[in-house]
């Protein structure tokens, strides 16, 4: 009685094996190309968040150091290693006396230095940390600074070279 009701129309056909097959081979493809993107992206995540994160180190000390040297009369470039001071700049203020701003490099416990600002005497600011200045050059006859500046912050290291002239005539 209940195979008398069921009958299949000419019509009516149903896939093949090859049509399935070529189904499950593509939906393997998409599958582990998907895999292999997220894979990839689980992998890189931790480099490019430390690459960030020294970017972001360099552009705070190079932009504060440049908007600093703008301002400043007198620039003084120390390239002793034995002194924590590298830079010293001096800025005129209408009333007397004028301001003193000096960063120095101090060493960090996990080897690193970080750059601290103080601005006449005061307290000194962390500007930036995993950094190392390479070069600082002062050129007096147009008022150039020219300041290479490295972060290195787990595997990635990024350097950048920032050249910045003051606006009051030296």
């Amino acid at each position: 009685m209940w195979g008398t009701n069921i009958k299949l129309k000419i019509t009516e056909k149903g896939f093949t094996l090859i049509e399935l097959l070529v189904a499950m081979s593509i939906a393997a493809l998409v599958v582990s190309a998907a895999s292999m993107t997220i894979i990839t992206m689980m992998r890189l995540s931790p480099k490019s968040t430390e690459w960030a994160i020294a970017l972001r180190q360099v552009q705070n000390a190079g932009h504060l150091i440049s908007r600093d040297v703008l301002m400043s009369q007198t620039i003084v470039v120390d390239s002793d290693p034995g002194t924590p001071t590298f830079l010293t700049l001096t800025q005129p203020q209408i009333t007397p006396p004028d301001k003193t701003i000096v960063y120095q490099l101090q060493d960090m416990p996990d080897g690193g230095q970080r750059l601290m600002r103080d601005d006449t005497g005061g307290q000194p600011v962390m500007i930036a940390q995993y950094l190392s200045v390479a070069s600082a050059e002062y050129y007096s006859d147009n008022g150039t600074l020219i300041l290479t500046i490295e972060a290195t912050y787990g595997e990635a290291a990024v350097e950048r070279t920032y050249e910045t002239m003051q606006r009051v005539p030296p």
